[in-house]
């Protein structure tokens, strides 16, 4: 019986682990917590403070140059709309978007950024 597919959270987490376990300490991390519901009046504050929608879900930052990682579900899952127009510009300005279903293809997308890894995928 195959596994089963790890939720869009499940593999969150899981490049979270290997990230926090792989990457030397002068490359930096983080994620912005764009998605979820919002009520009219805080999703208009937000917009107003520069919140991106299709931003992804998270960027890595290594000898001052960023790296975009959008995170989905290996089966069933699809960019947005709002999303391809975010990477689409984010990467005209330079910066390089990777879209990672596994972490084997996030391992590559490191390694294709030029990101030292001190650890591998198991």
């Amino acid at each position: 019986m195959k596994a089963p597919v790890p939720t869009e959270y499940e593999l969150h987490r899981q490049v979270v682990k290997f990230l926090h376990h792989a990457l030397d300490d002068n490359v930096v991390f983080f994620h912005s917590p764009n998605g979820g519901y919002r009520y009219a009046t805080e999703a208009k504050r937000l917009k107003a403070m520069a919140v991106i929608p299709g931003l992804p879900d998270l960027g890595l930052v290594n000898e001052g140059r960023i790296v975009w990682l959008e995170l989905k579900r290996a089966k069933g899952s699809a960019l947005s709309p709002a999303q391809h127009y975010c990477h689409a510009q984010l990467r005209r300005a330079g910066a390089p978007v990777y879209v990672i279903r596994t972490l084997e293809e996030l391992a590559a997308a490191l390694t294709a950024a030029g990101i030292p890894l001190k650890a591998q995928v198991r």
